[in-house]
């Protein structure tokens, strides 16, 4: 995520011609205000190419930032459920980081920024439209994130939530340290 934001303030710099210090201050106010910069250069009215966005943001190294973890392929294959992928990313950047750390088959369907009508987390819009995609209601899912403002909402709903390495927090029914401690918790959730 870091690279990830350094790239998405580059864009800001680049695309829309602002100093680094405002590009920075525009991509964390759109965070907090819209949930990602993406939706806040839409709902602002900046003019710009979505395509060109997301392959300029997601254009990252990942060799030696993220690796296979086999545990993690392990746990996630012995989980008695259905697992999607929900993120505000696109398709290819979810795709090129599953198949690079060996995951990809472990998910039924990716659910991206684009099929959700580029309405992103935490927008309870957009996990509605994931539900309806999946065809679940909230109570059916576990959702497992590692933001927990993108937990909030979906506790509202529902939904029953895991939140990964971060600080213990009200916005998930649970909170873990590891990656790793998901699967014995999803197992006990239901």
């Amino acid at each position: 995520m870091p690279a990830i934001g350094a790239r998405i303030t580059q864009y800001v710099i680049d695309r829309l011609g602002v100093s680094a210090a405002r590009a920075d201050e525009l991509r964390r106010s759109w965070r907090r205000a819209y949930g990602t910069a993406l939706r806040g250069m839409i709902e602002e009215g900046y003019a710009f190419d979505l395509d060109d966005y997301l392959r300029y943001v997601h254009d990252i190294p990942l060799d030696g930032v993220i690796e296979a973890q086999p545990e993690v392929r392990e746990m996630l294959l012995a989980l008695p459920l259905r697992r999607a992928v929900l993120t505000n990313s696109n398709i290819e950047h979810a795709t090129r980081v599953l198949r690079h750390v060996n995951l990809l088959d472990c998910f039924e369907r990716i659910i991206d920024i684009r099929a959700l009508k580029f309405t992103n987390k935490p927008d309870p819009k957009a996990y509605t439209l994931a539900l309806e995609m999946m065809s679940v209601r909230a109570d059916e899912v576990i959702l497992v994130e590692d933001t927990p403002v993108n937990t909030r909402p979906a506790k509202q709903m529902g939904m029953r939530t895991i939140l990964v390495d971060c600080p213990p927090s009200t916005d998930a029914d649970v909170c873990v340290a590891r990656l790793l401690e998901v699967g014995d918790w999803v197992k006990k959730l239901l």
